[in-house]
């Protein structure tokens, strides 16, 4: 049930939104928490999102389909642009969790449909699709007002710090990979390789 039970959360979440919309008469008046309100679904159901494949008949534990930032990038595309970034938070934070297996064998590697296990190259796989789901996560942001965004700041860093707190016992690894990916982002983006620089996307 555990592993369930934050993705049916994050869809009766959505549902719920989709309902007031559609039946309550002061919604108008209270669209503005729309954007907080999907991102927060989201990120709930995107942290246990990529250990769905341990309930997904012919995918592996660690499929290279979950535990990646494909289902962020689908949602995306079917334009769920704030859902898609919350998703790809938690999915990120359960990656950089990922990154620390008590050994790199077995059910830790990342195993691909058809060909299987990738390895070695596994820990590069985990980084790369953490780098791309903070870039969706900034994609996004970037387009919103101040306000906004730091509303969905604040939401992020509760949403982490519950996370790590609640989740995983050492957490520097999985931080320190989630720095980089932000600051790699902001790089890429034209800016400079610098905490100050990053955290103008925010305030």
């Amino acid at each position: 049930m555990k592993l369930y039970g934050m993705p049916l959360a994050a869809c009766f979440m959505v549902a719920v939104l989709m309902a007031c919309r559609e039946f309550c008469p002061f919604w108008p008046a209270l669209s503005f928490i729309e954007t907080f309100w999907l991102f927060l679904a989201g990120l709930i159901g995107g942290i246990r999102l990529p250990d769905l494949d341990l309930r997904i008949p012919g995918l592996s534990h660690r499929s290279a389909i979950t535990h990646s930032c494909l289902p962020a990038v689908l949602l995306w595309v079917l334009g769920d642009v704030f859902i898609a970034a919350g998703l790809a938070l938690g999915i990120a934070l359960h990656l950089s969790s990922d990154l620390q297996p008590k050994s790199w064998a077995g059910g830790a590697l990342i195993k691909l449909p058809i060909l299987g296990s990738i390895g070695m190259l596994s820990p590069l796989w985990l980084i790369v699709n953490i780098v791309g789901c903070f870039a969706m996560v900034i994609e996004v942001i970037s387009g919103e007002s101040v306000d906004a965004r730091q509303a969905i700041v604040m939401i992020s860093v509760i949403g982490s710090g519950w996370y790590f707190l609640q989740e995983e016992k050492r957490p520097l690894l999985p931080l320190m990979t989630l720095g980089f990916a932000i600051l790699l982002v902001h790089a890429v983006k034209g800016g400079t390789l610098s905490v100050k620089m990053v955290w103008q996307y925010f305030a």
